[in-house]
């Protein structure tokens, strides 16, 4: 750990390890340094559908899952990526539905742990992973890690009159 300043402090780059978060201890640990990132993506990308006090209840009950990239290098954890996945139960596809992704080193972060996340998926019988997309820069993130066009996702809101002019 190098203090820059009085009140800034640097984690070293090799202090930053990956840790699926699965425990109550865990989350009390890390949520707080990880939530304002999964809260900024739902915020750009989903219509309210989901909270993030949703994804920390069922990443609890273990119905989602919350991996992180932290460091415990300084007195405070730093997280710097996080990801949010929840399992989809096709009958012929064991998949995940990537729900967020966000941090403050997205890149290079994602370019380093990417193929040992799907390592791990695939080593839970995953053999799909998916993501809604919400807007055009989630598009660019998860194109850049390989994903690609296979539905055009639509919905039709009960709660809203029919529109008369189609």
């Amino acid at each position: 750990m190098v203090q820059k300043s009085a009140n800034v402090v640097e984690f070293p780059t090799n202090s930053f390890e990956p840790l699926l978060l699965s425990t109550k201890e865990h989350f009390d640990k890390y949520w707080a340094y990880a939530e304002p990132y999964v809260k900024e993506c739902l915020d750009k990308t989903t219509h309210g559908e989901i909270e993030t006090h949703h994804i920390y209840e069922r990443a609890l009950a273990a119905q989602m899952y919350v991996i992180v990239v932290k460091s415990d290098a300084g007195p405070e954890p730093q997280v710097k990526l996080v990801l949010v996945f929840e399992p989809r139960l096709y009958p012929n596809l064991p998949a995940l539905n990537l729900l967020a992704i966000g941090g403050s080193d997205l890149k290079s972060l994602s370019d380093k742990y990417w193929e040992k996340l799907l390592g791990w998926a695939y080593m839970n019988g995953v053999r799909a992973i998916e993501g809604l997309v919400g807007n055009p820069a989630m598009e660019r993130v998860i194109k850049r890690l390989g994903f690609k066009p296979v539905y055009t996702h639509m919905r039709l809101d009960l709660t809203e009159a029919p529109d008369e002019t189609n």
